[in-house]
């Protein structure tokens, strides 16, 4: 079988030939010994004779070869190229899942905006003003794009708004919670489309009319995120109440025990997670809603981007 190197009969058994256009990454690491490169004559196979002067048999004719320690460098890296995109890429395909993901997409770009205004901040505090007036210009760029990609929000709510009827909550707390928070958004939607709509004058809506959808928008926002640190409270309740029935249900095989622990800290994980996305979106809301709010951009930048890489961690898990 051909795998690269030549052996030459005529020669010490540890020299070797090596054709740089077969060689494979570890025969160029190990940089074995190398012998002359034999020369080539064209073989005739019914008469059994070589037409070439040389007399050389069959056996030995073979294509011209470089030892390897003559190899150039662009030769070795094609060649470790070509071995490191031969296999698999598993993170890559993850990554593409990520971003394939409608969640996945605008957690992307979720973390870019929020970032870029501490970057903002930064360059502010260091007095380079074009610099951090061209992030500040990304920054708002982000922004808007998120917006115009939620003018069909109202599509998937109203389909998840069906999910809740169709399966109830585990408590009534919890279902009416889910109706009202609901509700908040199918508000929250349209007049966060007035508003987009009206400020690029798209649909030349008035600019008291403009100003009052961008506020209401984000006040209904903020009533969610209140009501969801209810539903949040209710959640806990419920996990807490696993956790003892498990301890206090009696005689259980340990594997089994041991599963459904497993299970409770695995909600309890998202349940922090979920706390912590919650309390970064409250001071947000709170910023938007109030006219005339001091809280200041670089604070804006870290909530937000805290709630960003939260959000992403969970979508990339679920995209594993």
């Amino acid at each position: 079988m051909d795998n690269g190197i030549t052996p030459d009969n005529s020669l010490d058994s540890s020299a070797v030939l090596v054709n740089p256009s077969e060689l494979s990454y570890a025969q160029i690491v190990a940089k074995q010994p190398t012998a002359p490169v034999p020369h080539t004559s064209e073989y005739n196979e019914k008469s059994g004779s070589t037409s070439g002067t040389s007399g050389m048999s069959n056996k030995d004719e073979k294509k011209p070869v470089v030892p390897v320690n003559k190899l150039r460098g662009n030769h070795i890296l094609a060649l470790a190229l070509r071995r490191m995109l031969k296999g698999p890429a598993p993170t890559l395909d993850h990554i593409i899942r990520f971003l394939s993901s409608g969640s996945g997409h605008d957690k992307f770009w979720m973390i870019t905006q929020y970032f870029t205004k501490i970057v903002v901040w930064v360059f502010a505090k260091k007095g380079q003003k074009s610099a951090s007036e061209r992030v500040r210009t990304l920054s708002n760029l982000v922004s808007d794009y998120r917006i115009m990609i939620r003018l069909t929000g109202l599509v998937p709510m109203a389909q998840y708004v069906r999910y809740a009827e169709q399966f109830p909550a585990q408590t009534r707390l919890l279902q009416w919670l889910d109706r009202v928070m609901n509700l908040t958004l199918v508000c929250y939607y349209p007049l966060e489309h007035i508003y987009w709509l009206g400020a690029h004058q798209i649909i030349p809506f008035s600019e008291k009319l403009v100003d009052f959808s961008g506020y209401w928008s984000c006040r209904f926002w903020a009533v969610w995120v209140a009501m969801q640190f209810v539903r949040l409270g209710e959640e806990y309740r419920l996990i807490k109440g696993k956790k003892h029935k498990i301890y206090t249900q009696g005689k259980i095989d340990a594997t089994k025990m041991q599963e459904e622990l497993d299970a409770v800290d695995a909600e309890t994980k998202s349940w922090k997670i979920q706390m912590l996305i919650n309390a970064c979106y409250f001071p947000l809301t709170l910023h938007w809603s109030i006219r005339g709010s001091t809280f200041p951009d670089v604070a804006v930048g870290v909530c937000g981007t805290i709630a960003a890489v939260a959000q992403a961690y969970n979508v990339w898990n679920a995209t594993a």
